[in-house]
């Protein structure tokens, strides 16, 4: 889920600035499982048992030819998984200041391991699933891309949503850790592009990812579900409280 925007913290509860060893400790080690989590359900063909049991045809994997075992069509479903609990992480040991609860961790956590999860079974689902059924007789991972232009276009909008929420992340910082730019908001380098493009760079990589996993309907869907809280909820949430502060101040 979409870090912290400018001036928010958890709910807009507290926005006290501490170490959360255990908090931060339960955000890593889940992030972390949940990609392993992802992995064994495409490695070890869970995923497509869960499909039948739920009364579903999975799809038929004619080729495992992608890396640690996988289709390439898994391949590249697990390396958006990778890579987006590796932005988590990353952001939760070098980046975040704020205190995070045990709890408000294990709720965030719970949250992405569920869209994941989701993400993975309809992946494996004949129905839904964008994994090729044609190209060539065992492709490579960048052969598979190419020859899906759905495939392409969610992977490279995962790619760019997540660099792009991490680098923000980490220009406001080099900004914030300035003792000159003390309680100064900061709108300059990717901010400057939007004010809230954390939320936005979000909403890409899980449009991305559910493209990918899914195709363009269900990406589309999720893309709209998350624009949709976004603006109506978080956004004016926190529109309110930094008004709110800067009239304070």
């Amino acid at each position: 889920m979409a870090e912290q925007s400018e001036c928010k913290h958890w709910s807009l509860t507290s926005r006290v600035k501490e170490p959360s060893p255990l908090g931060t400790t339960i955000w890593v080690g889940l992030r972390a499982a949940d990609a392993a989590l992802q992995y064994a359900l495409l490695r070890q063909k869970l995923a497509s048992e869960l499909v039948k049991l739920l009364g579903g045809r999975p799809v038929v994997a004619t080729t495992i030819n992608g890396p640690l075992g996988l289709t390439p069509h898994g391949a590249i479903l697990t390396a958006i998984t990778v890579g987006a609990s590796l932005k988590h992480a990353i952001w939760a040991l070098f980046i975040k200041e704020q205190k995070m609860p045990a709890p408000t961790a294990l709720a965030i956590v719970g949250i992405e391991t569920l869209h994941n999860t989701i993400n993975t079974l309809l992946s494996a689902w004949a129905i839904t699933s964008a994994a090729p059924t044609n190209g060539p007789p065992f492709p490579s991972v960048g052969e598979t891309l190419l020859s899906s232009p759905i495939l392409l276009v969610g992977a490279t909008l995962s790619a760019v949503g997540l660099t792009t929420e991490l680098y923000a992340e980490f220009q406001r910082k080099w900004f914030k850790d300035d003792p000159k730019n003390e309680g100064k908001p900061y709108g300059g380098g990717l901010w400057s592009l939007a004010t809230h493009i954390n939320y936005g760079a979000y909403t890409l990589w899980r449009t991305g990812y559910a493209t990918v996993a899914a195709g363009p309907f269900w990406g589309g869907l999720i893309g709209a579900f998350f624009f949709y809280d976004f603006t109506s909820r978080a956004i004016p949430e926190l529109d309110e409280y930094c008004t709110g502060k800067v009239s304070e101040g």
